[in-house]
């Protein structure tokens, strides 16, 4: 069966990307941020078994939404009163998006408030109206889609999320959670093996282009017969690694073996579209 397509509108996806990309690249500064992203949530987040909604998924959409939220505070009310079109990023994106609302100026006249007494507050309203209307919400889930699109294939920044994640894991004990979850937890701070789903090897060999994400060896059978596909975790469980499609990686037996329960470096190598002049 054929996947669906996502639609890819760009508006901004790259920026997102870049800040998603540079909290992971050195998590020290954003530890306290980042204990807020999961906190109370780690059963749900980390431990349930190959969620299509992905940890990087989570993340992403954690730190869109925070920076959304951030950006309320640079919006100048001068230029809102002073612009024609809809000045406001959240009617910008949404518009971009297609995702129909009737925009600021019209709710504004809707709850009867005059744009010259529009205040910090009053857009932090419009933007809690939107999330209650549900269009809030359908942005994020297209930005979060379009970066997540982006970033799936960098798979040493993959190993950067769950190198993070595995620490939080690895503090976990079972009696840290609900009864009805403790099965997933194998001991303390390992989390039960699970079976990877077809969707999800799927996904990671076409990712990884059939090739061993170790030292480069064909999978396809088409230029080796040595076509015997692993599918290996970054990070161990033993270490706190997760039934996360993140942390899958596509190896050749040779190198799973050779891995044993140890970190092995994926590979920065990525089979080119095809080959330049330059």
């Amino acid at each position: 069966m054929r996947e669906p397509l996502l639609r890819m509108e760009f508006f901004e996806t790259y920026y997102y990307a870049n800040i998603v990309h540079n909290v992971l690249n050195d998590t020290m500064p954003y530890l306290r941020n980042l204990n807020s992203w999961h906190e109370g949530r780690e059963a749900w987040l980390f431990l349930r078994p190959f969620p299509k909604w992905s940890v990087l998924h989570d993340f992403a959409q954690y730190i869109i939404e925070d920076l959304i939220y951030e950006r309320l505070q640079e919006v100048s009310l001068e230029a809102i009163e002073n612009s024609r079109w809809p000045s406001l990023w959240i009617d910008q994106a949404l518009a971009h998006h297609q995702i129909e609302t009737p925009g600021f100026r019209a709710w504004l006249k809707q709850e009867k408030i005059d744009l010259a007494d529009a205040s910090q507050d009053v857009i932090h309203d419009y933007h809690n109206e939107l999330r209650l209307t549900g269009e809030f919400d359908t942005l994020l889930t297209q930005l979060t889609n379009e970066v997540f699109y982006l970033l799936f294939g960098n798979r040493a920044l993959l190993a950067k999320l769950n190198s993070y994640v595995s620490g939080v894991v690895d503090s976990l004990t079972r009696n840290d959670l609900a009864i009805e979850e403790r099965h997933l937890l194998r001991k303390d701070g390992i989390p039960t093996r699970t079976h990877v789903p077809e969707w999800a090897r799927r996904a990671i060999y076409f990712r990884d282009r059939g090739m061993c994400a170790s030292c480069n060896t064909d999978l396809t059978g088409v230029i080796s017969i040595n076509k015997a596909e692993h599918y290996d975790h970054m990070f161990p469980l033993a270490a706190g690694g997760i039934n996360d499609i993140t942390n899958l990686q596509l190896l050749c037996a040779s190198c799973n073996l050779k891995k044993g329960r140890r970190m092995l470096p994926t590979s920065t190598n990525y089979q080119s579209w095809y080959a330049s002049d330059a």
